[in-house]
């Protein structure tokens, strides 16, 4: 019976472990950071929904805090900025918030040339998770039946690198809402990757990024690559 290995035979199974490895990790990498970015979305939806939920209980549905609808302008490169007056607006809505929201840190909101109709950033949680933008329409939420209104929007990241990784939510009077929960808005901006903001509802509900690796999902049917 042979006992033992040549070295021969040693380096060429460690040539054949280096290949293999050298194929799977980056997918595994990969297949961790999404999972993290998933658990991240799921936790920030969780969080900033009670906290928003607490603020609605006690000072009233969205068009009772005050609040004036966002305004916006275009910079002499074409840019979509907010106006000042706007900026403080955010802060007004963010010193509401803050009193149901813990362990996250306040960044005062300021335009960012550049990235479109965007302004940063806002709370930052422990985590890393960040808000860079806001968009408010209080005037949008009067009047009844405001159950389902648009009463705003706002992006969050978990990497402010990568596009993969911001999410976009609606304000509603009485809720906080993922966009990409409809099949329509998933195929026309999530699927096709023309915005990927819009997967938020997809990750909120199917627990994975798949749709960044296979375009053959949808809501109402397939939901992982396999």
């Amino acid at each position: 019976m042979k006992q033992g290995f040549t070295l021969a035979e040693v380096l060429i199974t460690l040539g054949i472990i280096g290949v293999v490895a050298a194929l799977t990790l980056p997918s595994l990498v990969q297949k961790y950071r999404e999972q993290a970015t998933v658990t991240r979305v799921k936790k920030f939806y969780s969080v900033f929904s009670q906290a928003y939920a607490m603020a609605v209980q006690e000072n009233g549905t969205i068009d009772n805090w005050g609040l004036k609808d966002s305004e916006t302008y275009k910079d002499d490169n074409g840019n979509s900025l907010h106006s000042e007056e706007s900026l403080e607006e955010y802060d007004k809505f963010f010193t509401i918030m803050s009193k149901y929201l813990t362990k996250a840190e306040y960044q005062k909101l300021h335009n960012t040339k550049g990235e479109g109709n965007s302004a940063n950033t806002g709370y930052v949680l422990a985590d890393g998770t960040q808000i860079m933008g806001l968009y408010l329409k209080p005037s949008n939420c009067n009047g009844q039946n405001t159950y389902n209104k648009y009463c705003g929007d706002f992006y969050i990241t978990t990497d402010i690198k990568t596009d993969n990784n911001v999410f976009a939510f609606i304000i509603q009077p009485n809720r906080i809402y993922p966009y990409g929960t409809d099949n329509a808005t998933f195929k026309n901006y999530c699927l096709n990757g023309k915005n990927y903001s819009r997967c938020t509802g997809w990750v909120i509900m199917n627990g994975n990024m798949d749709y960044l690796h296979c375009d053959d999902l949808s809501i109402n049917g397939k939901t992982k690559c396999r």
